[in-house]
């Protein structure tokens, strides 16, 4: 859609990109028909406008995203209008309906934040969520980095977090998208979409905002607010100095007439103390779940992780800051003893460990240092401007409303903050544990989430406990929420899935129907082998089908072959470090409608160098796997110019991988490696370990194996039927 009023100069584009494709057996309503749907109704809009534009508008229907960001990698390097782009909005799913989160931005060009900060109408945002992905929490992967890594141009990556539970699987129709969640989204990109083509805002982003990864957030999705990284830094520092100044400048003694300071140091250990006490707890309560066997019992219904995880970790926290604390006053002599002493000391400790925790976020330039910031600006301010208040009550019995009124005022805002990062991070994450890989025990993940959220969201609070007479009525209730959520946990609530299509929580397994052929140095036939492949994607593994197909109970695992590159394992994308449990099913070989043909066409030896070339006909998915033999090193291949990353999975120690992906099957497709043998080389000794793997994901007919497989499922499992075929060769 081009700009009607440029004369000169050269043309200024924004691009929206969505993708239409969608993953084998499901339906995509989310991930990501509804983002181009989006991107329909945008265009229909300002071509009816009769405001002229200023800048072009691009719409990328893309659709080979779910191939390995194919289609947008072809576009942002290959096609003409690439040039144009100054600013590009990505339009993801990671669920379906709900809000959408803006979870990256840039790179540097601060002026996105701002326009989105000033014309989002519903924003939804936070820089954490940004360098929780970055981190690579989260394994996903979304367009946005093809544009900001080959298009060199900063945008808005914008998904729907809501419901993870769907994406990817069946679940994810149009009946899994909440009413008014699209007009919501439409609203957002159609504004801030409209500013940045009739303004100069990109123009003079790029001349005048060029660097600076700004902080932003939005506070409780009624507004952002979005702050250059200097500003932020001189706020910071400017609190460190007021709150450790507050501390220093107390008119009182600490403990047995030492230093106020003193004390209050020793009240931080008291803290960190208990938190050693909390973990302990949680650690222990994650023995007891593990030994039951009850991992996952919140996947689908998480409630019961504030009993199991989080009260425990609480009371633990409690008693020992409570009995310690008793300790450090009533050592005292008994006309000085006073447990609002201690409580002052408990709350001045907790501004040191929250003032250190905020130094620490701003010397290692984390821009998520604003959960810090909050609660250590807060509780300060409103503990300065209120403290008389309190210090007329320090006398008074436990229990004054006046005094609890204080407290949460003064941890409200940040608890509100908090919680509601909390409640977004486990709407994200607790579907993730479903496909997260079958290596790492999921409770350690959530019980770390409880333990971070309980100490979070207690500071200064528990510092009140110390001018407590008695903890029967917070020990009652946290023994109610414990039995309550252990009694949930035992009984079918605490079944990880759910098939209701209305609220499901699928268990996810890769069915891999799959056949092996192995070739020796000879040249000679050496092993083949064929079976149905069941990979589940999270911790349980497939002890929870064994009712529904009991042959699972003595199926051999299909562990690793260091003999053949990869393991002998034809994953469609490099997953063996989530996925290295795989059960094999007795089957047949499968009947495939295209047969791969691998020839070696030419070998050619110089020296210490050595190039095959070869000539291949695959189906329309396809892996290589190139593995050159100890001393051996790959120089030069016919796929780039550069020699890519290694994969640590292959004879000689690591594996280079291909990952072919097409709209139909490759006739012939030529491939050419040149390896160069080391001195320590044994010139007798293979050189190189190849492996084809050809990948049926759709458009093929069920093998009988993988039907009964389908047919005999419960309905809380989503299976995503495959059929592999793998040959390895020896040169």
């Amino acid at each position: 859609m081009g700009s009607t009023r440029r004369t000169k100069g050269r043309a200024r584009a924004l691009l929206i990109n969505g993708h239409f494709d969608t993953v084998p057996g499901s339906p995509g309503a989310s991930d990501d028909a509804v983002s181009c749907a989006i991107m329909l109704e945008i265009l229909e809009v300002l071509s009816k406008m009769t405001q002229p534009l200023d800048n072009d508008l691009i719409l990328l229907f893309n659709g080979a995203e779910e191939n390995v960001l194919q289609a947008s990698h072809g576009f942002i390097t290959q096609h003409p209008w690439a040039k144009d782009i100054d600013a590009f909005i990505n339009l993801e799913a990671a669920g379906a309906g709900g809000r959408e989160l803006v979870f990256q931005t840039g790179p540097e060009h601060p002026w996105l934040v701002r326009v989105y900060s000033e014309y989002a109408a519903h924003p939804f945002a936070a820089v954490v969520a940004q360098e929780i992905f970055q981190a690579n929490l989260i394994p996903s992967d979304t367009d946005f980095r093809i544009f900001r890594d080959f298009g060199k141009i900063p945008g808005l990556d914008i998904a729907f977090i809501s419901n993870g539970y769907v994406y990817h699987t069946k679940y994810d129709n149009l009946a899994s998208i909440q009413p008014g969640c699209i007009q919501r989204a439409g609203d957002n990109v159609l504004s801030i979409s409209h500013h940045l083509l009739t303004s100069d805002e990109m123009e003079r982003g790029w001349k005048e905002e060029l660097y600076g990864q700004p902080v932003f957030f939005d506070i409780l999705g009624f507004f952002i607010i979005s702050l250059p990284t200097r500003s932020v830094t001189y706020m910071v520092w400017s609190l460190l100095a007021a709150a450790i100044g507050m501390i220093i400048m107390r008119d009182a003694k600490g403990f047995h007439g030492r230093p106020y300071f003193v004390s209050v140091i020793q009240a931080v250990l008291v803290i960190l103390l208990s938190w050693v006490a909390g973990l302990v707890a949680i650690i222990f309560m994650g023995v007891i779940v593990s030994s039951f066997s009850r991992h996952m019992f919140w996947f689908s219904n998480p409630g019961p992780i504030l009993g199991i995880y989080a009260a425990p970790a609480l009371y633990a926290i409690i008693r020992v800051q409570r009995g310690l604390g008793l300790k450090m006053h009533k050592n005292t002599k008994a006309k000085t003893s006073n447990p609002w002493l201690a409580e002052c000391m408990f709350f001045d400790a907790y501004v040191v460990i929250w003032s250190s925790l905020l130094a620490l976020c701003a010397y290692a330039g984390l821009s998520s240092a604003y959960i810090p910031f909050f609660w250590l600006f807060f509780p300060v301010a409103i503990r300065q401007t209120v403290w008389k208040y309190i210090k007329a009550y320090r006398q008074e019995v436990l229990g004054d409303y006046t005094v609890l009124g204080i407290y949460l005022l003064m941890v409200s805002m940040p608890v509100i903050m908090s919680f509601y990062l909390l409640w977004v991070g486990l709407e994200v994450f607790i579907p993730i544990m479903g496909r997260s890989g079958s290596q790492i025990n999921p409770e350690i993940f959530i019980g770390a989430f409880a333990f971070v959220g309980v100490i979070i969201n207690t500071s200064y609070l528990t510092s009140l406990i110390q001018t407590f007479k008695t903890l029967k009525y917070t020990r009652a209730f946290l023994l109610g929420l414990f039995l309550t959520s252990t009694l949930a946990m035992f009984t079918s609530l605490g079944f990880p899935y759910s098939g209701d299509p209305m609220n499901p929580a699928p268990k996810r397994s890769y069915l891999q129907h799959t056949s092996r052929t192995y070739y020796d140095y000879s040249g000679y036939l050496s092993y083949e082998d064929s079976f149905l492949g069941v990979a589940p994607m999270d911790y349980l593994g497939v002890a929870p089908l064994f009712s529904d197909i009991p042959e699972l109970k003595d199926a051999p695992e299909a562990g690793c072959d260091p003999e053949v590159p990869y393991c002998g394992l034809p994953y469609w994308v490099p997953v063996r470090s989530m996925l290295k449990k795989i059960w094999k099913l007795p089957a047949e070989p499968p009947k495939v409608p295209v047969p791969m043909n691998i020839k070696l066409v030419t070998k050619i030896e110089d020296k210490s160098k050595t190039r095959f070339e070869f000539n291949i006909t695959a189906p329309d998915h396809m892996s290589v796997y190139i593995s050159p033999r100890a001393h051996v090193n790959m120089t030069k291949w016919s796929m780039s110019k550069k020699i890519p990353k290694r994969n640590p999975n292959g004879v000689g120690g690591y594996a280079y991988i291909i990952h072919y992906g097409g709209g139909k099957p490759q006739d012939s497709w030529p491939l050419w490696i040149e390896l160069e043998a080391g001195e320590s080389h044994i010139s007798s000794e293979p050189i190189l370990d190849i492996a084809f793997a050809g990948q049926y994901k759709a458009d093929f007919k069920y093998t009988p194996e993988i039907k009964d497989f389908l047919r005999r499922q419960p309905d809380w499992h989503f299976s995503v039927p495959i059929i592999s075929t793998y040959f390895a060769y020896v040169y």
